[in-house]
């Protein structure tokens, strides 16, 4: 099964669970073709004027910033853009699930689905973003769901009985990826100044090479959330000397802090709120949700995959595409025994040490230089591994892309050393 997921932070096309393009919706327009994702993001700051990253969140005729052979507006770039996708991948008219952003207007779905056809993509489906993301997860009967693109943050409002259904979707443009960068950007770049008395943004080639590593480091790390990353080094290159700073990434989560305030107004009242991976990833929002009270739902990094795949039978039926925005709910109670049968110790060599609800690889008495590779979390049904941010962590000889449940009998390996979660019973 295809599933293109069309958030712009990341474009994802992903088959049977291999993930075959991943790169974000940007534009240059700087030569005789234009360039996309990350060969695009890669000149963004060197040439400003000739980049282009609304294109699919506007999805419109509207004319863009600086023209190419056969592109004049934002379409064309929508287009151009799926089209390399679709080259790139072989698709050959092969059947493609769509999912789409919660807040995208019946006009833009109806471009989309004439866009993409004309790309070469033989839609099978459009599916509501959040409700892919969330249908394979036990949520209450009301619930809520953020996630984080180019241009804006989006909240939806769930109701997850029966089914798992959209009911409302809410923008907010204070808190798009490309805004929190800047301000990310502007925050190292105060640091170099500080310190080494170079400014990089004065420089587009030093400007570049900064935002590529705050892009890197955070944006787009290969975890779910850069929790384990507590401090960003960044080097910056000019005339030949290198410069370096480091500054704890509370810092960048201060930086946004304004920004943060706006999106939980429009969150609102505490509530169950899930976050995708694009959203754990953001420095201090997570800890900023917890302390007002929310109760977060940490989606699993592939959540979205997982709920088309889920869903295929809905999805699939009836002739024709439409846009669903309602799926069936599968049953996700974790029976009582199941629960009590959890793990309650971590076994790596000849030592057992307690779960408890947190425990850190890194405290293990026979990690040694291992480091802070992974966590395990108890939640209400059950163990979670949870990696370090681009650090290979397997689980029972399988990579973990995000978090992965673990009970009793599951083999963790990382760097060397293999963990084994036990259960541990008194007679």
């Amino acid at each position: 099964m295809w599933i293109l997921e069309l958030n712009d932070a990341e474009i994802t096309l992903s088959r049977d669970g291999n993930v075959a393009y991943q790169e974000p919706g940007i534009a240059s327009l700087a030569g005789r073709t234009p360039a996309f994702g990350n060969d695009a993001l890669a000149t963004a700051r060197l040439d400003p004027r000739r980049s282009e990253n609304q294109y699919f969140a506007r999805m419109n005729g509207e004319p863009v910033h600086a023209t190419a052979p056969g592109v004049a507006n934002q379409a064309d770039l929508v287009y151009r853009h799926l089209r390399q996708i679709a080259q790139e991948a072989g698709l050959d008219g092969a059947a493609v699930h769509l999912v789409v952003p919660s807040t995208s207007t019946p006009d833009q779905l109806g471009l989309l689905l004439g866009i993409a056809q004309e790309a070469g993509l033989e839609v099978a489906s459009l599916l509501d973003a959040a409700v892919a993301a969330a249908c394979t997860t036990s949520l209450p009967a009301e619930a809520r769901l953020l996630d984080v693109s180019l241009h804006r943050a989006s909240v939806a409002s769930l109701a997850c009985e029966s089914t798992v259904r959209r009911i409302a979707a809410e923008e907010v443009g204070e808190a798009g990826l490309l805004r929190l960068l800047e301000g990310w950007v502007d925050a190292v770049a105060d640091r170099f100044v500080a310190e080494t008395r170079f400014d990089p943004l004065s420089i587009a080639a030093a400007e570049q090479q900064v935002f590529d590593q705050v892009y890197a480091a955070v944006a787009r790390s290969s975890g779910a959330a850069p929790a384990e990353l507590t401090e960003l080094t960044v080097k910056v290159a000019h005339r030949g000397d290198t410069r370096t700073v480091d500054l704890p990434l509370s810092v960048l989560a201060a930086k946004s802090a304004q920004r943060y305030e706006v999106l939980a107004q429009h969150v609102g009242a505490p509530t169950t709120l899930a976050l995708t991976r694009r959203a754990q990833r953001l420095p201090g929002l997570t800890a900023l949700l917890d302390g007002l009270g929310h109760t977060v739902v940490r989606l699993d990094a592939e959540a979205s995959r997982a709920g088309v795949e889920a869903s295929a039978d809905t999805l699939e039926a009836g002739d024709g595409v439409s846009f669903v925005s309602a799926v069936p709910a599968p049953d996700r109670v974790v029976p009582a025994a199941v629960a009590e049968a959890a793990g309650t110790h971590l076994l790596c060599g000849a030592v057992a040490v307690p779960l408890g609800d947190l425990c850190e690889a890194a405290a293990h008495p026979e990690a040694g230089g291992l480091g802070a590779a992974f966590r395990i979390e108890r939640r209400e049904n059950g163990h979670y591994v949870v990696p370090a941010a681009g650090v290979p962590v397997s689980l029972n000889g399988q990579p973990v892309g995000g978090e992965a449940a673990a009970g009793p009998g599951a083999t963790i390996e990382s760097g060397g050393r293999a963990f084994r979660i036990v259960r541990v019973t008194g007679d």
